[in-house]
C-alpha cells in the first residue's frame, strides 16, 4: 500500500481557495457517499483537490490556483448516492458533472471558469465536454489519477487531510 505524501504548501494553498467550501456543512454531506471502492466522496474531492494543487504548482505555464481549488473541491459535488440505481443515477458517469455544476453554482455560486472544471471533468466518457483549459486539464488529469488508484486500492488516505 502507498501512502498520501503531505505538503504544508500544497495544504496552504487550499486552504487559501477552498477553506469556505470544505468547513461548510453542505460539502461534509459528501462524507455521506461512497464515491470509488470505499473512499468516500468527501475524501475522493479532497484527494484530487490535493493532486491537482501539486500538479498546477509544477506547472510550467500560468495556473488560476483559485479556479483548480474550488473546481477540484466541487467537481463531483452532486450530492446523492449514485449506486442507487433505482433512483435515477444509473447514467451518473454520464451525468454527475452536471448536477454538480447545478450544485456548486447554488450553493457556492461558482464563476464561470470554475463551473466549466467541473462540467469537462468527466473526458473522455463525456466526448463532449473537452477540458480546453488548463484548469480543467490537471482536475481531469487528477480525478482520473485518484479514482484509479481508489477503485484499484492501491492507496491509503488514513488521515492524510486531517490538516485540511
Amino acid at each position: 500500500m502507498f501512502k498520501v505524501g503531505y505538503d504544508q504548501e500544497i495544504i496552504d494553498i487550499i486552504l487559501k481557495y477552498g477553506s469556505d467550501i470544505i468547513e461548510d456543512e453542505k460539502f461534509e454531506m459528501e462524507k455521506n457517499y461512497i464515491q470509488h471502492g470505499t473512499t468516500t466522496t468527501y475524501t475522493h474531492s479532497l484527494c484530487v483537490t490535493y493532486i491537482s494543487v501539486w500538479l498546477a504548482v509544477r506547472s510550467r505555464h500560468k495556473v488560476d490556483m483559485r479556479t483548480v481549488v474550488r473546481g477540484a473541491l466541487l467537481h463531483d459535488y452532486f450530492l446523492y448516492d449514485w449506486h442507487e440505481k433505482h433512483a435515477g443515477h444509473g447514467l451518473h458517469g454520464y451525468t454527475h458533472a452536471k448536477a454538480s455544476v447545478k450544485n456548486a453554482i447554488r450553493d457556492f455560486n461558482v464563476d464561470e471558469e470554475t463551473a466549466y472544471v467541473i462540467h469537462c471533468h468527466m473526458f473522455p466518457l463525456n466526448l463532449t465536454r473537452v477540458p480546453l483549459t488548463r484548469e480543467a486539464r490537471i482536475v481531469c488529469m487528477a480525478d482520473k489519477m485518484c479514482a484509479s488508484i481508489e477503485t484499484l486500492s492501491i492507496i491509503t488516505y488514513n488521515g492524510a487531510f486531517a490538516g485540511v
